[in-house]
């Protein structure tokens, strides 16, 4: 088991109920992780993260430790006990 902290942001953070939750990931990879929250919230958050059906939002930023996974190794990006992981909605404005 790999114990990390999850943040939340947007609509994301209300469809999870929270901002901040200590998650227990049954495997040590992004990928898990977002298994694990699928089966922990349902198809709200499922189509949230792969609203494609298994290719993970294109307006969505996953953060490990404050690095984009997309800039590492992307859904395979491992994690380690006590990683922060963010899930951003993106954002437009001025």
């Amino acid at each position: 088991m790999t114990a990390v902290t999850l943040r939340t942001f947007g609509h994301i953070a209300a469809t999870v109920g929270a901002t901040e939750m200590k998650v227990d990931v049954a495997g040590s990879t992004v990928q898990k992780l977002l298994d694990t929250l699928v089966v922990m919230f349902g198809d709200k958050l499922a189509k949230i993260l792969y609203p494609k059906g298994d290719q993970l939002s294109d307006l969505l930023y996953v953060l490990v430790n404050g690095r984009n996974i997309r800039h590492m190794k992307g859904m395979k990006t491992e994690l380690e006990d006590g990683d922060t992981v963010s899930l951003f909605p993106v954002t437009a404005g001025g």
